[in-house]
């Protein structure tokens, strides 16, 4: 049942059915997005960003601390919004007494826009998000070096003394290259500019038809097609890759569905996580 994608280099393997399993891993970064759901093989994924504790987004954690405990692999870390860390640390002391072994793990509560670094070249940041209950998505950013522009005309024996006496000839630029959703209202696209300008857009669409309106999709802190289509013009992704769609929707429907509606000149950027 694992879904795929790819775009400039960043695979992303995993499945997200509304209500009943959400988790997407990203290896090149060895991190997960929600574990309400886990393949086995996929244990050894070093981070979890937890969007929120809904089951169907949390339900893997213990199993995920357990199962690299056996298999002696070092204390994962877990990302998740600051006002979930004590509840959290409170059900894992549960599990650990219930296994009768100590579970070993990393655990960070995040603010809105708590800058976490993963590598050289990538970090990440928390970003609140319009669900029924606590919740934030992430945006992960791409970090480079590039040459200062007052030394883009020396060539490179300039350039070698500039840095021999301790000039700095470059600066660092990052872009945002993936942000992830979880559960939310569409504002989490509308008010968070690195959300509508990253590169590729990992977007919750519960709702595709007119069963359940805009109104039924809001109150329960979701986004329905419409609000997509109504506001795609506010989407800068260069690639935006539709998840959680609810379960009263088989696959065939939703790509039935989605052809129909998605504009001719939209449908090379929107995608359908789903198995193929």
């Amino acid at each position: 049942m694992d879904c795929k994608f790819e775009h400039k280099g960043y695979l992303f393997e995993g499945i997200s059915e509304g209500g009943i399993r959400t988790s997407i891993v990203m290896p090149r970064l060895s991190l997960m997005f929600d574990i309400g759901h886990q393949n086995p093989n996929r244990i050894n994924i070093d981070r979890l960003l937890l969007t929120h504790a809904h089951l169907d987004h949390s339900a893997g954690i213990p199993y995920y601390i357990s199962q690299r405990s056996l298999r002696k692999l070092g204390p994962p870390k877990i990302y998740l919004p600051k006002s979930l860390e004590a509840p959290m640390r409170e059900i894992l002391s549960l599990y650990s007494k219930i296994e009768d072994f100590t579970y070993s793990y990393e655990m960070k509560g995040l603010e809105e826009g708590e800058e976490i670094e993963i590598d050289a070249y990538h970090f990440f940041k928390a970003w609140k998000t319009f669900h029924r209950v606590d919740s934030q998505g992430y945006t992960i950013y791409e970090r480079k070096k590039k040459l200062r522009s007052e030394f883009a005309g020396l060539d490179r024996n300039e350039l070698l003394k500039k840095k021999e006496e301790g000039i700095d000839i470059n600066e660092v630029h990052s872009k945002p290259v993936v942000s992830f959703s979880g559960d939310t209202k569409i504002e989490y696209v509308l008010t968070h500019k690195d959300v509508a300008e990253s590169e590729i857009l990992f977007l919750e669409c519960t709702y595709i038809d007119h069963e359940r309106n805009v109104e039924n999709a809001r109150e329960w802190g979701h986004i329905h097609l419409d609000e997509i289509l109504h506001h795609i013009s506010s989407f800068k992704n260069e690639k935006i890759v539709l998840i959680h769609f609810s379960k009263r929707y088989p696959p065939a429907y939703i790509r039935k569905v989605l052809t129909k509606r998605i504009p001719p000149s939209e449908r090379d950027r929107i995608h359908l996580f789903l198995p193929e």
